[in-house]
């Protein structure tokens, strides 16, 4: 099943969707970092024999200039054949850490560029994803309105709707991240949130349900910084000061001049954050170590895979992590829009582990 992937940033949902079983066939972003990020997990992947991105084409582009008809020219494919769009438009304008500024901030108007794509293509189905805020910005009228753009993107189609609730931390990724995914189809049939993977310590445990992934769980194994060649494990600089601070702070507590959170070993990550636009990215504080965490630390709490390289200088593997679908989610989240709008057979968790490698947060 063939995907087109919008707002691609890292790759993680296409990362997802792949271990799900679709081919994305075409991936864009403005941001160059990304696309280089993208071109080259693609030729990592291949070294590797794995299929992630082989057949994709990454294109530069800013989507509004960005056409549905070059899409699919460059993909060899035509109106109505593609079975899956794909794509989260920047959620900062709708997110309780962009002010939630709504259809004011620029970047809330990039979701009028997803509805004329989907029109211009027309797909079997889509997948949006954004931030649990779009529900309740400007009292849900935003909400309201992209559903229904959503639901009849041009005139004589029309999509079946699902929305979708889910946190990353009830699918296997080590950190609470709330998001929706809505979901569309036009053969009329409707998703559900998949069944959790995980669940919280003190719910009772049923059909083999693991508990919440944690920290620990997120570092296992992964070398001490300066220990190898493991790629974005380079932690930032800092002063006596700040690391004197860090070091006196407990796990789970929130630091008031930056305002990150140090993190608790035993408990899912907070989520991932990206900072701003002018530079700011940070991780969280280490759970051990007086140090805010690496680029490869965040990846580890998102579940990217170790070999899965972030292109770019200081703050761009941040914020390419930091915006991301974790790929463990984009995964559970592909095989129910596999399962329940194609009727194919649902693809293995575990298989989806070990193709994501991510053995070490079951070890």
């Amino acid at each position: 099943m063939n995907n087109i992937s919008l707002f691609s940033g890292g790759g993680g949902l296409d990362l997802g969707l792949e271990a799900a079983g679709f081919k994305t066939l075409f991936a864009t972003d403005i941001d160059p970092y990304s696309c280089a990020t993208l071109q080259k997990g693609k030729i990592i992947a291949a070294q590797k024999g794995l299929h992630f991105l082989s057949d994709c084409i990454v294109h530069r582009e800013n989507i509004i200039g960005l056409r549905g008809a070059f899409i699919l020219d460059i993909v060899g494919r035509k109106k109505g054949e593609i079975e899956l769009l794909a794509g989260g438009p920047p959620c900062q304008a709708f997110s309780v850490f962009g002010r939630r500024q709504g259809r004011s901030d620029p970047r809330g108007q990039l979701v009028y560029e997803y509805f004329r794509i989907l029109n211009e293509i027309q797909p079997e189905a889509f997948l949006f994803e954004n931030v649990y805020g779009l529900m309740t910005v400007e009292r849900g009228e935003v909400f309201r309105q992209a559903l229904e753009k959503l639901r009849r993107p041009g005139p004589g189609l029309k999509y079946e709707i699902s929305v979708l609730r889910m946190d990353a931390v009830e699918f296997g990724v080590p950190q609470f991240r709330d998001r929706i995914f809505i979901i569309g189809s036009r053969n009329g049939k409707t998703a559900k949130k998949p069944e959790s993977l995980t669940v919280a310590p003190d719910d009772l445990m049923k059909n083999g349900q693991y508990t919440y992934r944690t920290v620990k769980d997120a570092f296992r194994g992964l070398s001490r910084i300066g220990e190898n060649c493991i790629s974005n494990h380079t932690g930032r600089v800092h002063s006596s000061r700040i690391i004197r601070r860090y070091a006196t702070m407990s796990p789970g507590q929130r630091d008031n001049f930056t305002r990150i959170n140090k993190l608790d070993l035993k408990r899912p990550s907070f989520t991932i954050i990206v900072g701003s636009d002018k530079g700011g990215g940070k991780g969280h504080i280490h759970p051990t170590e007086a140090r805010e965490v690496t680029p490869r630390e965040s990846a580890r709490i998102q579940t990217f895979p170790d070999w899965w390289v972030f292109t770019g200088t200081v703050r761009h593997p941040i914020r390419q992590i930091g915006n991301a679908v974790p790929p463990l989610l984009g995964f559970a989240v592909g095989n129910a829009v596999r399962q329940e709008i194609f009727g194919k057979k649902e693809n293995s968790t575990t298989s989806a582990i070990e193709l994501l490698s991510q053995g070490h947060l079951f070890d």
